[in-house]
């Protein structure tokens, strides 16, 4: 596997992330070690989590961070991995009532949450969940490089934020010499759907700002949900005629290079003109092997 230095970091990453949010949910024990194997024995070294992962289900919030750390540590890998999370998310039924999910405090408990779950002392990328409109972007940067200071975090990033809002929080940390937003998680692959929840897909102007930036996208949802990979079997949210159109492309690539529809969808990702890190939430290793494979594929946009 292939690895790249995510810029303004020391974080040199592989270029596919491990989505954990099923851990300890849809896959555990001996099935789950083995896929996690899989994955670092093929030089997979970033995962990504959240605090609120998986308060839907009967482990609850926590579960993904507490089950990734328990495979870090009986493997003794924590020194060779970067692990990334996610806190300040917005209140949710069965989840917490909130309403200033940004605030400092709000911010911190969650650092000290996921710090006491994972049983580390920092963090090496910080998601903040969502953005919240209604406070000035600056006053979120001085609360992110607190944590910073204070040795708990290293690096932030911005997860369902628009490449608007990250070039002024950027703007306004160059002008004070502090730390900036490093990356962008947001919902994108080569098909699109609508989006709710406060999710955000990325935009046409999402980016351009990348384009000119060159921060890195680590995209969720980067197989739509399984739509390439099984003809619009799955992943019906994104059964809409631009999708069909984009499916057929895909199909046609895929059919003339020899590769799979999944492999050619990952590459169209890998094949931007600023880097991009897909975060894989398969619980398969076949599933996970052939989405790996797409990194030996080259392909041209213009046919897309």
């Amino acid at each position: 596997m292939d690895y790249i230095t995510i810029p303004n970091t020391d974080l040199r990453v592989s270029t596919f992330c491990q989505g954990v949010m099923p851990l300890w949910t849809d896959i555990d024990g001996e099935e789950m070690d083995a896929l996690l194997d899989a994955f670092v024995e093929r030089g997979g070294n970033f995962f990504d989590t959240a605090h609120c992962y998986a308060f839907w289900t009967k482990a609850g919030a926590g579960s993904s961070e507490r089950a990734i750390a328990d495979y870090l540590h009986r493997r003794g890998l924590w020194d060779q991995v970067t692990v990334a999370t996610k806190g300040g998310h917005p209140g949710e039924p069965g989840y917490r009532t909130v309403d200033q999910f940004l605030s400092p405090g709000r911010v911190a408990a969650d650092i000290d949450d996921s710090l006491g779950r994972m049983g580390i002392d920092c963090i090496d990328l910080y998601w903040l969940h969502r953005d919240d409109p209604r406070l000035p972007v600056g006053e979120i940067v001085d609360c992110l490089n607190a944590e910073v200071a204070a040795g708990r975090i290293r690096y932030f990033a911005g997860s369902n934020w628009s490449g608007e809002r990250l070039q002024e929080a950027n703007d306004y940390a160059a002008k004070k010499g502090v730390q900036g937003f490093v990356a962008n998680q947001p919902c994108w692959s080569a098909g699109s759907k609508p989006m709710g929840r406060t999710m955000r897909a990325l935009t046409v102007e999402d980016w351009e700002f990348h384009q000119r930036s060159g921060m890195p996208v680590i995209p969720y949802s980067p197989t739509a949900q399984g739509y390439f990979a099984t003809n619009g079997e799955r992943g019906k949210a994104y059964d809409l005629p631009e999708n069909r159109e984009r499916l057929a492309k895909v199909n046609a690539v895929a059919k003339r290079i020899g590769a799979t529809p999944n492999q050619v969808a990952l590459a169209w990702l890998l094949a931007q003109p600023f880097p991009v890190i897909p975060i894989l939430g398969t619980t398969k290793i076949d599933h996970l092997l052939d989405a790996l494979g797409a990194a030996d594929i080259e392909i041209d946009l213009a046919e897309f």
